[in-house]
Parts: C-alpha cells; sequence; structure tokens
C-alpha cells in the first residue's frame, strides 16, 4: 500500500520469506533428486535398459551443482537466523541443538564425501552395481539432512523437552531440565517431517516430469525422454498420494495439538459439533464432513477461533487460502500423474490422448514449487504471532539491532539474486556442453 513504510520486523519477515522461498528449491531438488537418480540407476542395470542410467548420470550433473549452490544459500540461511532472531537462536542452540549437529555428521558429511565418488566414477568400478552403491549414502544423507531440520520447525510448533522460567514481561529468562531427543523428538515430528520429506518427492517428481513434457510438447520424442517422463509421472503420483496421506494424518494432528492453526485453515470462527468442510468460498454440503476429516466422528466437535483472544489469531484468510491451494494442487498432482500413466500404458494408441496427458503435466513442475512454498505458508503464518507456540512471540525472538535490519535485507536479497543468476548460467552452460547422447554406448565410461 502506497505510503506504507516497513517497520524492521517487516523487514526481517520479508527477508526470512524470500530467503526460504529460494532456498526451498535446493530442499526440494536435494531430497528428491537423489532417490529419483538412485532407482533410475537401479533400473538401468536390472532391467539393462542404457537409458535409465543415461538419465541418472545426467541427473547427477544437476543435482552436483544444486547441492553445492544449497550449501550456499543454506549458510545463509544460518547466519540469518542469528542475525535477526539472536533471542530465538539463544532457546534453539540450547534446546534443540542436536539435529543440526546430528545433520552436519549423519546428512552433510556423506553427501559431500560420497557425491564426488558418485559423480566421477561413472567408470572407476568393476560392476555397475558398484557405483550405485556409493548413491545410497547420498540418498540416505539428504533424507535424513531434511528430516533432521523440520525436526527444529517441529520444535517450533509443539516445543517439548525443556522447563523454562518467565518474567512478568512474558518473556523466557532460563531453560534448565534440558532433554534433547525429547526436544527432537517433539508430538508434531513424525508428521511434519513425513509430510514435508514427502512433498519433496513430489515437488522433484513434477519439476523433472514437467521438463520432459516440455521437450517432447516441442517435438523431441526420443525414447529417452518418453521413458524419463514415465519414470517421473509414476513416481510422481506414488509420492503425492502418500504424501496426501501425510498430509491428512497431519491436519488431524493440528485439530489437537495446534487448534488455532487448524481453524485458521479452515476458516472456523466458531466452536461447533457436525462442522462442514469449506473449500475457499463454498460450503460442501455435507454435514459434519470437516469433523469426520478431523477426528473420525461426524458429531465431533471441532474447536474454532472464538476460543482464542483475538490477538492471537493468525492471518485466517492468508492461511485458509494457501491451505486450499496447497490441498487443490495436491489432488490435481494425484490425478493428473494417474491419468498420465494410463494415457502412456493403457491408451497409447489414442494419440490424442496421449499428447493431452503431456500438456496436462507441463504445469506441474512450476505448480509443484508453489505447492511446497503454499505448505510453508500454512506452517509459518498458522502459527502466528508466536516464534515457538505459546512460549516466544515472533517479535520477542527478534533482534533488537533495529539500524541494522534494512542494510540485511537488501545485502542478503542481493547475495540470493546473485546466486540465482548464478546458478541458472551455470546449469545453462553446463547441459549446452554436454548434450543428451542418444546412442546405445555404455553409460559406464568415457567421461
Amino acid at each position: 500500500m502506497a505510503g506504507t513504510t516497513l517497520s524492521p520486523l517487516d523487514y526481517g519477515r520479508l527477508l526470512m520469506a524470500v530467503t526460504l522461498g529460494f532456498h526451498s528449491l535446493f530442499i526440494i531438488l536435494g531430497v528428491g533428486l537423489s532417490a529419483m537418480m538412485s532407482i533410475a540407476e537401479l533400473l538401468g542395470i536390472l532391467k539393462k535398459r542404457n537409458e535409465f542410467s543415461l538419465m541418472a548420470r545426467r541427473w547427477s550433473y544437476g543435482f552436483s551443482i544444486m547441492f553445492g549452490v544449497g550449501a550456499a544459500s543454506g549458510t545463509a540461511v544460518a547466519f540469518e537466523l542469528y542475525l535477526l532472531w539472536p533471542t530465538f537462536m539463544n532457546i534453539a542452540t540450547r534446546v534443540v541443538a542436536l539435529p543440526f549437529f546430528l545433520e552436519v555428521v549423519f546428512g552433510f558429511f556423506p553427501e559431500a564425501i560420497f557425491l564426488p565418488i558418485y559423480y566421477y566414477g561413472w567408470n572407476r568400478f568393476s560392476k555397475p552395481i558398484y557405483h550405485w552403491l556409493a548413491s545410497l549414502p547420498i540418498v540416505i544423507g539428504s533424507a535424513l539432512s531434511g528430516f533432521l531440520i523440520v525436526t527444529v520447525n517441529s520444535f517450533m510448533n509443539t516445543p517439548a523437552g525443556f522447563s523454562y522460567t518467565i518474567n512478568a514481561q512474558g518473556l523466557i529468562t532460563s531453560v534448565y531440565n534440558v532433554n534433547p531427543i525429547a526436544a527432537m523428538f517433539n508430538p508434531a515430528t513424525p508428521f511434519e517431517t513425513s509430510h514435508v520429506v514427502g512433498a519433496t518427492y513430489v515437488g522433484t517428481a513434477f519439476m523433472i516430469a514437467s521438463i520432459y513434457a516440455y521437450r517432447i510438447i516441442r517435438g523431441d520424442r526420443s525414447n529417452y525422454n518418453i521413458l524419463a517422463f514415465k519414470f517421473a509421472v509414476v513416481f510422481g503420483f506414488i509420492s503425492s498420494a502418500l504424501d496426501g496421506i501425510a498430509g491428512s494424518l497431519s491436519a488431524t494432528f493440528l485439530s489437537q495439538y495446534q487448534p488455532e492453526k487448524f481453524a485458521a485453515m479452515e476458516e472456523l470462527y466458531r466452536t461447533q459439533s457436525y462442522a462442514f468442510e469449506k473449500f475457499f468460498d463454498y460450503t460442501i454440503p455435507v454435514r459434519g464432513l470437516m469433523s469426520f476429516l478431523a477426528d473420525g466422528r461426524w458429531n465431533a466437535t471441532m474447536t474454532g477461533l472464538d476460543n482464542f483472544p483475538a490477538s492471537t489469531w493468525p492471518d485466517v484468510p492468508l492461511v485458509h487460502a494457501a491451505f486450499d491451494l496447497m490441498s487443490a494442487f495436491g489432488f490435481y498432482f494425484v490425478i493428473v500423474s494417474f491419468a498420465a500413466i494410463v494415457a502412456l500404458s493403457l491408451l497409447r494408441r489414442h494419440i490424442s490422448l496421449v499428447n493431452l496427458a503431456y500438456y496436462a503435466v507441463l504445469p506441474s513442475g512450476p505448480l509443484a514449487y508453489l505447492t511446497f512454498l503454499l505448505g510453508w505458508i500454512v506452517d509459518e503464518e498458522g502459527r502466528q504471532p508466536w516464534i515457538i507456540y505459546n512460549l516466544m512471540t515472533v517479535k520477542q525472538g527478534f533482534t533488537t539491532s533495529y539500524s541494522a535490519v534494512p542494510l540485511l535485507f537488501f545485502s542478503f536479497l542481493t547475495f540470493y539474486t546473485l546466486l540465482t543468476v548464478i546458478t541458472v548460467y551455470i546449469l545453462q552452460r553446463y547441459y549446452k556442453a554436454h548434450p543428451l547422447n542418444k546412442g546405445n554406448g555404455s553409460v559406464y565410461g568415457g567421461d
């Protein structure tokens, strides 16, 4: 709005939104792409299909670049947390520091050690299966990295594993009786980690499927492109269906442990039984549907926002819209991937239907990235005004060095802009210099 001046806190929140929005791309591809390239290589070995092995090799190039840039981006995120949210980090490092340590040892280190072996070792092993084994620490390490970092966010949603004292101003003055295991494995951990890590597989699958759909639509209907597209949509269908289940379980959990967030997601202002489900502004005419979906009982009482002070309400329209968009796109991923599988397997003689499947999948890549961001909007905006639920507000966790915040904002914004440009340039330059070899020679050889 014209004439509006951003406060230091606004700058800080906006910077974290931009930073995590950029870094999310590396989270998605860093976890999901490692799994896809490992599975593709294994399929190539078992089925003796050179195309699968070629997929894995070409994807490993992109993964290596994204891993390096993601490490730089993640380091910048860590600096931002300490610079902008020192009060919050003072609590986090004393209570829930264990996941950060474990992520470095069991997540980052295995990836950093085995990725060069995998990348440079295509013609270094006596048997292809030995090269494939080098991918396993990368897959496990990347998944562990995602899991461990998300446990910290889970702690922010359901803090556990410590005792504390609060002064008259509502500020935490000391923490004691710290149990780092309980803090890491807090009530939200199994639900949030499964949903977020699952979302990285969904995001990667549809980004890959979208790229190959674009190539096919542009006229390159090589066996390699069609097979890569099929592999991506099958992987996407399985992962999106499973992640949909994880998301449903997460919503049920939120209705019990974070009822304000759940009420905002459902735009439920009044506590009621037999609650109706609302999709955007449309109320689905099935009495008790929301109650049933959240609790398994049609007559279950759903806690509305009227049970809480208005000062602790999140931005209800934003959270509700983000949740409904995320859910709608989730259904789209399941439906469009299933339809594409049917078209390419059972209806492949019907060229018009097959072409329609390519066009239907084409927008799924950008939408998958957007859906991941919408999920974080629901999580973070739905917890407002708290940075640690019911213990510390976002304002309390923010820095008191207000004069430095605008400078930090523009400095990090410049850094991420340059990082984006450099990343795109490197990827384009690399793949132009290494065009797809459609020959029948073995992938396990040459440079």
